[in-house]
């Protein structure tokens, strides 16, 4: 093969090879200007939300970190109640990155932001010397703009609200510790990696509050909303959507599903006379097929979670440090 198909499209110094790939040619648009002219105005509540993308190994089976980091910065802004409208990407490129993956990373990224339904603002590309990268980074800034509906604020919760999940919790770190650890288990369970602001946008009129499933699974989730919000939380632990071979794969790594990273996944907190047509709208969604009410918000003070395990028994459950592989996304 010549070297379009075997070079990165830049160099270690920085400057970027126009062989093959042009900047040009991607697509991305409408740029910039054209948000702050359309979005950034006075009368509008802009919300905006970045972050940053490692995922180990960068191109999986059915995405790639560049999907990765489009869906996730979507989805944390979907779940402030905004409505997504752009996306702006910074890529660190590892020089001697095939083109191929390059162009891979360029579709994959127009792909899931045309599912989302936003437009990519702007892409700033730098290189890095071979070795001082995993092969890509990606940081996503997504920017929206409120809509008419209540604020979903964590204050806003209360005792007797339910606490729903969208989806099978896992799947997509039991995707990437199959393939890194050769498992075998990745053709069958696939990354959950998706947008959801489609999916926010039919149930948010009834929700309290919304999370992302992300990095430390739906048990960090639920910390952090139990500390933050001063009651406490129970979980039926036979309740939790889990595949089963998403399951076996996190066990090879001495991994539980509730601390596993998902890249397509909520937790909802509803009202529990709205739980049922919540659950509904759910599951009429592509996304959200395997919703299930997974607990309560009680009263408790304590500010903490309870397991309610297999056998009946109630149990705290504790995260022992460093057990979280990291990477997952």
């Amino acid at each position: 093969m010549g070297r379009d198909d075997h070079e990165s499209r830049a160099s270690g110094d920085g400057v970027t090879y126009t062989q093959g790939w042009d900047a040009a040619q991607v697509g991305f648009g409408p740029g910039i200007r054209n948000l702050i002219e359309e979005e950034l105005v006075p009368d509008r509540a802009v919300v905006v939300r970045t972050g940053t993308y490692v995922v180990d190994p960068p191109f999986f089976g059915n995405g790639d970190i560049g999907r990765v980091a489009v869906c996730g910065a979507v989805n944390e802004l979907a779940v402030t109640g905004a409505e997504p409208r752009h996306v702006a990407l910074g890529i660190v490129l590892e020089a001697g990155l095939p083109l191929e993956l390059v162009r891979r990373l360029t579709a994959s990224v127009r792909t899931a932001a045309a599912e989302a339904g936003v437009a990519i603002a702007a892409v700033d590309t730098q290189v890095v010397r071979a070795g001082e990268a995993d092969r890509v980074f990606v940081t996503a800034t997504a920017f929206g703009v409120l809509g008419g509906g209540p604020p979903l604020d964590l204050h806003t919760v209360r005792p007797g609200d339910r606490i729903v999940v969208t989806g099978p919790l896992g799947s997509h770190a039991a995707h990437l510790v199959s393939l890194r650890d050769g498992l075998g288990y990745e053709h069958h369970v696939p990354s959950d990696c998706a947008p959801l602001a489609g999916l926010m946008r039919t149930v948010g009129a009834d929700l309290r509050h919304a999370r992302t499933v992300v990095a430390g699974g739906l048990a960090e989730v639920l910390r952090q909303c139990a500390a933050g919000r001063g009651l406490t939380l129970r979980v039926d632990e036979a309740a939790l959507p889990v595949r089963h071979e998403a399951r076996v794969a996190l066990g090879a790594r001495g991994l539980a599903p509730l601390d596993a990273a998902c890249a397509g996944c909520l937790c909802l907190f509803v009202p529990p006379d709205r739980t049922g047509r919540v659950l509904a709208a759910l599951r009429a969604h592509p996304h959200g097929r395997r919703a299930a009410v997974v607990g309560a918000v009680t009263a408790d003070p304590v500010g903490d979670v309870e397991f309610l395990a297999y056998d009946g028994q109630l149990r705290a459950r504790a995260v022992p440090f460093g057990s979280v592989p990291e990477r997952l996304l």
